[in-house]
């Protein structure tokens, strides 16, 4: 029996939630009283869009008187005071808080309404469909509550109040020594609609738009959420993304979810809702997504022993009028100072690469460009040069050893070490720092006649003056570089 009355009210609590939202924003006027002296009212309007079945609830427990004489029983400062609670009528204040567990509960009704300064909340206890007639005011912005508790409401005049009762003193439970009991009755409709929200970025017309790129438009005052929706048409038929978002302070800032990339065109448009009606449509404006990432063919990802002077290659990409080309070694970070090769403008989907350094990992990507701006880069792969050889030709074979000065030099982290080997011998090529203790030891083999250039890599050491020995069977020679960070 008492089941099939919980789903009768539920059924009318539904269906004049439906009228409430034809209706507009109800008001509310909750006189206070501590101690039994008049402190002053809060007017509340409620949103029947946003939280039918909270609204409906709450109205008709005004309607029956039910909320007069309880007490606003939790009250903390800089966060919430709440109240409704029957036991706070006439019952023990141990028990105020606690609830009645007869009283019929209404399921959550969670929006993207922010739980900002003012914004009223149902109350409830660990089950998120537990809530009946508690409800709290946000004294501050609580943004930690969004999308955890149904928020109905919202408080227009007199925030003056809610501080006085926040403020009370209050014992370990954070009720206030002085009890408040609240009257609350129903005083009108606020049947206004929300202005319409203003478009900002990206301008109308824009191409290259990517799913990162953000769509901007200004919030308006009076409403709570504002609705964004992207199409393929500009009758908006075709819908690809449609989402509401809080009104906060400021601008509402959303990512282009639901594009493609390819050159397609799209649509969108918001409007604005205040908890009850809705805008307007804003103006409609259209972009077109940015062109497509190239594909990476050769060499392999992960491919090890490549040339120093390899063929890089990737798909053309529709729409694209060039290619830019990074390649960074060590790391794929392409910092400045990791990045051996940048070219814009390559025409070609391919790209011949000469002297890259021997033995070491180099991470490459390809961007597509338009006339009008760079399109997203390609995944990075990676590939790894073989390592320096000798030289067979005797023509070119080197007829003294040398050790060359480092390039760069100053370098920040990493620098080329060149070395020339006259005969097979075994070669051993250490780093020093300034105080001549050894750092890392970059050759210690058997070496055959030849130049060979080897990467130095000081992301780990400090700035200074550091020194590099070359030793041979037939040879030996220092060197001074400089690390600058």
């Amino acid at each position: 029996m008492k089941k099939s009355l919980s789903i009768l009210l539920m059924s009318i609590i539904f269906l004049s939630g439906i009228i409430l939202s034809q209706d507009g924003r109800p008001q509310y006027k909750i006189s206070n009283e501590r101690a039994g002296v008049y402190i002053g009212d809060i007017i509340i309007e409620l949103f029947p869009y946003v939280a039918p079945l909270h609204v409906a609830n709450f109205d008709s427990l005004v309607s029956i008187s039910f909320y007069d004489s309880t007490a606003w029983h939790r009250v903390v400062p800089n966060f919430v005071i709440q109240g409704g609670d029957p036991n706070s009528k006439h019952g023990p204040r141990s028990s105020w808080g606690e609830g009645d567990s007869t009283q019929t509960t209404v399921p959550a009704e969670f929006s993207k309404v922010s739980h900002r300064k003012g914004i009223i909340g149902a109350a409830r206890d660990t089950d998120i469909n537990s809530a009946t007639s508690q409800f709290y005011i946000n004294t501050v912005n609580n943004t930690g509550l969004d999308g955890r508790y149904t928020a109905y409401g919202i408080v227009i005049e007199g925030m003056d109040v809610v501080h006085d009762i926040e403020n009370s003193p209050r014992d370990n439970n954070d009720n206030p020594l002085e009890k408040i009991e609240m009257f609350i009755s129903k005083i009108g409709v606020n049947e206004s609609i929300p202005d319409i929200p203003e478009l900002l970025e990206p301008a109308d017309n824009a191409v290259g738009i990517m799913p990162s790129t953000n769509l901007v438009w200004g919030n308006v005052e009076e409403a709570v959420l504002t609705f964004l929706e992207i199409a393929l048409d500009s009758n908006f038929t075709n819908i690809v993304f449609a989402d509401s978002f809080a009104v906060t302070s400021g601008n509402t800032i959303a990512q282009s979810n639901g594009i493609e990339f390819g050159r397609v065109k799209y649509f969108w448009r918001v409007r604005s809702n205040n908890g009850a009606k809705f805008s307007d449509y804003s103006e409609t404006r259209s972009f077109t997504s940015s062109i497509q990432a190239p594909t990476l063919i050769a060499p392999e990802n992960t491919a090890t022993n490549i040339s120093t002077s390899p063929l890089l290659e990737w798909t053309p990409v529709e729409g694209a009028v060039s290619y830019r080309l990074q390649i960074a070694h060590t790391l794929p970070s392409f910092t400045e100072s990791r990045i051996v090769f940048d070219e814009s403008g390559i025409t070609e989907p391919q790209k011949q690469i000469e002297n890259l350094a021997a033995n070491t990992r180099h991470y490459w990507r390809v961007f597509g460009e338009t006339e009008e701006y760079e399109g997203p880069n390609s995944i990075v792969w990676l590939f790894t040069t073989a390592p320096a050889t000798s030289v067979e030709d005797d023509e070119t074979k080197p007829n003294e050893f040398y050790l060359f000065q480092n390039y760069p030099n100053p370098f920040n982290p990493e620098s080329i070490i060149k070395i020339q080997i006259a005969e097979n011998t075994y070669t051993v090529l250490k780093i020093f720092d300034i105080t001549g203790r050894e750092i890392q030891t970059l050759i210690n083999k058997q070496l055959e006649p030849g130049i060979y250039e080897i990467n130095f890599d000081a992301s780990d050491l400090t700035s200074g003056i550091y020194y590099y020995r070359l030793e041979t069977d037939f040879y030996s020679q220092t060197r001074k570089m400089i690390l600058l960070k």
